[in-house]
């Protein structure tokens, strides 16, 4: 009998986490296509728009299996020692966003006051990101092969450097893991 009600409560739990998950999904893409279409002011709604963007990354496919990871090895401590552990999970999570959002503001400005979202450059800008998306997505998936000598060797100095495993503090080893987390999700 227990058991049912065990189970009866994480369905119940599990239910709220996805509709919540749901509701900001929902949300990002209405925001996103309202700042699209305005022609306002940046301001207080894109800082929203960011925030809830971030937290939707933090549940991106890409990094289901590291928050599988993260969640099994956790469910081991103590409550007091897991929420230490979460705490500086986010805090390296955080960092990460810090970072896009200093260089979206150093470099978003500047584009944006030679772009604008619907003109002809506007257009051809998107589309080449985009390609190189697409491109990138392609090699990674190993369907093209080609090299970029100074990039593969950031990345792989990158991936020595976030590589929890290599650090012996776990206060750092929990930091580096959400900021590589999190890195995992936007890639």
């Amino acid at each position: 009998m227990e058991d049912q009600a065990v189970r009866g409560r994480s369905r119940i739990k599990f239910s709220a986490v996805a509709f919540g998950v749901l509701v900001v999904g929902i949300a990002g893409y209405f925001g996103f296509v309202s700042f699209a279409g305005s022609s306002r002011e940046i301001g207080a709604g894109v800082v929203v728009l960011g925030a809830v963007t971030g937290f939707a990354a933090f549940f991106s496919p890409c990094s289901f299996p590291l928050l599988l990871t993260f969640l099994a090895k956790r469910s081991s401590e103590s409550k007091g020692a897991a929420a230490l552990s979460a705490v500086r999970v986010g805090a390296g999570a955080a960092l990460l966003l810090a970072l896009f959002a200093a260089v979206i503001v150093a470099g978003g400005s500047a584009v944006a006051g030679v772009l604008e979202f619907d003109s002809i450059a506007g257009r051809l800008f998107r589309g080449l990101v985009g390609g190189t998306l697409v491109v990138f997505g392609l090699r990674q998936a190993r369907l093209i092969s080609f090299k970029i000598p100074l990039f593969d060797r950031v990345a792989g100095s990158a991936a020595q450097a976030l590589d929890p495993s290599q650090i012996s503090s776990p206060a750092r080893r929990d930091f580096v893991y959400g900021f590589g987390y999190l890195l995992a999700g936007f890639g």
